[in-house]
């Protein structure tokens, strides 16, 4: 994984980073003793859903999970996928606000958001294409994408996980 921080890369968005650690939300994040801990733990959760939700469809694709209809499954689990990535979507804004700094500087902050950002445009781009056009039959290409897709979230993942340990 490449590792660089926003504050590297970006060093003219200090004044907006201090902005959003000046905000009143995050003051009561970072200062409130239990508001940190729970917005993380829904965080983690939803994040728990997201990555299950989306390996299912993932798996169907890769051909391991069979006798399912891949647009059945991801018609099922669509709004897990959905509302889990408001959750953490919401819950990591939060979480951002009540440390901006240390986020802005951290190595492993810069390449979660950039992972993040490419499943994104994957998940609602090309994997929209993929799991519409593959019905009973999953051709190879498919499984390229499926396998390609849960490279990206478990690399948003990793990144996320190496945030306190880097």
């Amino acid at each position: 994984m490449i590792w660089f921080s926003f504050s590297k890369v970006f060093p003219g968005m200090a004044p907006f980073i201090k902005w959003c650690a000046s905000t009143w939300i995050g003051m009561y994040v970072s200062h409130a003793a239990w508001a940190f801990k729970f917005i993380e733990t829904i965080h983690i959760l939803a994040w728990v859903v997201l990555i299950g939700t989306t390996m299912l469809v993932n798996l169907r694709l890769l051909g391991i999970l069979k006798g399912w209809d891949v647009e059945q499954i991801d018609r099922n689990v669509s709004p897990f996928i959905y509302a889990s990535l408001s959750l953490v979507t919401i819950t990591g804004v939060l979480m951002f606000l009540s440390n901006a700094g240390r986020y802005y500087q951290s190595v492993a902050f810069a390449p979660k958001i950039v992972f993040f950002v490419m499943a994104l445009i994957y998940q609602f781009g090309v994997y929209r294409f993929v799991v519409r056009s593959s019905r009973n039959r999953v051709p190879v290409w498919a499984r390229f994408a499926g396998g390609f897709s849960l490279l990206l979230w478990f690399a948003v993942g990793a990144a996320g996980r190496a945030i306190g340990a880097l």
